[in-house]
């Protein structure tokens, strides 16, 4: 074996000690030049999934689909990927010298390049930061392949590749490519499928399959050839691969919902976004859809919640791309008339609040209500009736009554604080239409009576927390009872005298909108059509133009339980009514007094008692008051229950902490 001399030598160290010298001085600027743009990797598309995980709707990003891998790899892929492509993956430093010297020699040997000896690494390095094919393009790779390696672990590279690797048309990422490709995740390729997909990136527009076949098939059993040679397939796997047709097509992701899409991307998520939704009811809601004939110019949305306020199904227009009709608009959330779609709500409050009763007899006739005088939709005048009994028939009169004896005021209180926001002037108007509000925020609302308990805003993300709003009254399932005895769209025909569920209609000023709620125990289904402009729509009502609509999305839904039925009693007389409940409006339960000096008491204020009224204080202490003018003393500081009764024998119990009566207020 030949030696270097001496000499030899001292140059030798010379030289190496110079190129540690000069490589430390630049190595800052180097690793700059180095350095790759990490910006695109973390770019996906916007991906809307259904509760189940199934793909609802996808969105371009760039003109390109992207998707990091959202699970396991087939492990198939993985090694012919790794067989084919890069052997020592996992024992280079980003660059391999074997890979080099063998393509070298494989070159020079044909004459010609027949092979490379790119790393995917340094693929990684090509894709983050495109480069011409150059000399010193091809240092810069080979330098961002090292630096990919000095920053990164082997297996963040790899996620890399499966990110950002092109396969075909403006296909990005193994995940878009597999269901691409063959309608399937990467989890689940067969051999054959897997060799495709690992020849697809090294010609994406030569090796497709849809339009190259015969070049697609060649470049496909090269790489089923390799794996071969490696182990990976036995001779039987690999004459099966290589019999397996291609994919003649391509799949055309979903687009089920671009509102909702739309939504999404306004609040900046991207990647993979599991809604709420059911897939098989999104799909039957959108061709559905397609098959509603509207009038030029009107649109539609629609939605299904299901009690918990969980969005099952949403619609935003007719059609997103129909300009005319404003389509690109998700009338969902845009605030229009509700017309009489409101009055359940007004008519449980008020029941709720103690200012009516459901069988109480109202005479319907012509009504100045301080200098408002509405008029029933059809210009009658109905004479006595149950409250009830004039929801069911959706009577205007007797809703502005019930409204009136709420107030305005705490109807819109109630509403506010359940999720909704009313737009407009707050005035008696409210109880036929005159307000805006929107569908999703009036499905909410409904979900209240469904429920029968609760009501809970809309939501459509499935990580979301549910925002439960404050306990109904059960006035909600009185309502629900009169509700399924309403009149029926022309084209359903009644089969009992209760229906299985509960219909609500309303209609906005000369028809330019017309709602329609629908709902049973376990959803509520939301209906507008209208005009985007508020144009005049005459033969535009609920009943005829948007009901129909809401029962055959209730068709779709499958067998729901009908909402609760508690049957109102029997007619009753204004004057025959039993007298208001009592209630404390002052103190509140569990507030604090702080008395200025001198002073020891309070003068409670009691609604719907009858005096003279008994106080007991800490279950010992009995005071009298004998009429709304007595005061309340205590005794001292500090906690007090305080049990109230009145000569009807009606009780509140409530919680006070009174402080000391110093200057200081300790």
């Amino acid at each position: 074996m030949l030696r270097p001399n001496s000499a030899i030598k001292r140059r030798w160290l010379a030289l190496v000690a110079t190129a540690f010298i000069v490589g430390g001085l630049l190595a800052q600027p180097a690793m700059q030049w180095a350095a790759l743009p990490m910006d695109r990797l973390h770019q996906q598309s916007l991906v809307l999934a259904d509760k189940q995980g199934h793909w609802l709707h996808v969105r371009l990003l760039d003109h390109s689909y992207r998707l990091h891998p959202q699970g396991e790899i087939s492990p198939v892929y993985i090694n012919l990927l790794l067989a084919y492509e890069d052997r020592r993956f996992y024992q280079h430093l980003g660059i391999d010298p074997f890979a080099i010297g063998r393509a070298t020699l494989s070159n020079l040997r044909h004459g010609k390049v027949v092979s490379g000896a790119s790393t995917l690494s340094m693929q990684v390095s090509r894709l983050l930061r495109p480069h011409p094919r150059t000399l010193i393009g091809k240092a810069r790779q080979s330098a961002g392949a090292l630096w990919l390696e000095a920053n990164y672990s082997k297996q963040e590279i790899l996620h890399a590749y499966l990110t950002l690797a092109p396969f075909g048309a403006n296909v990005e990422g193994i995940e878009m490519a597999s269901r691409y490709w063959f309608d399937k995740p990467p989890t689940v390729l067969s051999h054959a499928e897997a060799a495709l997909l690992v020849a697809l990136p090294q010609r994406p527009a030569k090796h497709r399959p849809d339009r190259f076949p015969n070049i697609a098939r060649k470049a496909r059993d090269r790489v089923l050839r390799k794996g071969y040679e490696n182990g990976l397939l036995s001779h039987a796997e690999y004459t099966d691969a290589t019999l397996s047709p291609l994919p003649a097509k391509t799949l055309s992701f979903s687009q089920l919902d671009h509102h909702l899409a739309d939504r999404a991307m306004a609040r900046g998520l991207s990647g993979l976004v599991v809604t709420t939704l059911d897939g098989v009811l999104q799909r039957s809601l959108n061709a559905m859809s397609e098959n509603w004939v509207l009038p030029l110019g009107v649109n539609m949305s629609a939605l299904v919640l299901d009690r918990n306020g969980a969005m099952v199904a949403h619609l935003g227009s007719q059609d997103y791309f129909n300009a005319r009709a404003r389509g690109a608009v998700d009338f969902s959330v845009q605030a229009r008339s509700p017309g009489s779609a409101l009055k359940p709500l007004i008519y449980t409050f008020a029941e709720t609040a103690g200012v009516l009763r459901f069988e109480e007899i109202y005479d319907d006739k012509h009504t100045d209500f301080g200098g408002y005088t509405p008029d029933n939709f059809d210009h009658s005048e109905k004479g006595q009736q149950t409250f009830g009994d004039a929801l069911t028939r959706s009577h205007n009169r007797a809703a502005v009554e019930a409204l009136k004896r709420l107030s305005p005021a705490v109807f819109e209180s109630e509403l506010r604080a359940r999720g909704a926001t009313l737009y407009g002037d707050i005035g008696l108007p409210i109880a036929v239409g005159g307000i805006g509000l929107t569908l999703e925020d009036l499905a909410s609302l409904y979900t209240g009576l469904a429920h029968g308990q609760q009501s809970t805003e809309a939501y459509w993300l499935k990580d979301a927390a549910p925002v439960i709003r404050p306990v109904n009254d059960r006035s909600a399932a009185r309502t629900t009872y009169h509700l399924r005895r309403v009149a029926l769209p022309g084209n359903r025909a009644r089969s009992a005298t209760l229906n299985d569920f509960a219909l609500k209609t309303g209609t906005g000023p000369r028809g330019s909108d017309a709602l329609s709620l629908v709902y049973t125990r376990d959803n509520v289904i939301a209906v507008w059509v209208g005009s985007p402009n508020n144009a005049e729509l005459p033969s535009h009502t609920g009943l005829q133009t948007a009901a129909p609509i809401a029962l055959a999305v209730l068709d779709a839904l499958g067998p729901s339980r009908p909402p609760l039925s508690l049957a109102s009693g029997p007619a009753v007389k204004p004057d025959a009514l039993r007298r208001q409940s009592m209630k404390v409006v002052f103190p509140a339960d569990g507030v604090e007094l702080a008395f200025p000096p001198g002073r020891d008491a309070i003068r409670p204020r009691l609604t719907g008692a009858e005096y003279p009224v008994s106080v007991v204080l800490n279950g010992q202490q009995v005071i009298t008051l004998e009429s709304s003018r007595d005061l309340l003393r205590f005794p001292s500081a500090g906690f007090w229950t305080v049990n109230i009764q009145d000569a009807l024998s009606q009780h509140a119990n409530l919680r006070l902490r009174v402080r000391g009566y110093d200057e200081s207020g300790q």
